[in-house]
């Protein structure tokens, strides 16, 4: 009993392991920059941490939909999801 016991918990922490979208990050790096701002200031026009911004842009973190949403909105910016095919190999 003790063996499935360790096993559901190493099951449980790989489960809670993300795989990071660093395309999210650069995404938000490019519009940021194109926008003029620092991560301070966007951090201030958008109530999310300058750190939290800082580890988005680095890919140490996938940001919330949520986060995404107050991102765009302090860099007056709309967020876009796009569900596009995959090219053909």
């Amino acid at each position: 009993m003790g063996d499935h016991a360790g096993a559901e918990k190493d099951a449980a922490k790989g489960a809670t392991k993300e795989r990071i979208y660093p395309q999210v990050g650069a995404a938000l790096l490019k519009a940021r920059r194109e926008c003029g701002m620092t991560q301070e200031q966007l951090a201030a026009a958008s109530g999310v941490s300058r750190i939290t911004i800082q580890r988005i842009e680095q890919a140490h973190i996938n940001p919330s939909f949520r986060s995404l949403e107050a991102l765009a909105h302090g860099m007056h910016r709309t967020l876009t999801i796009s569900f596009d095919p995959k090219p053909e190999d």
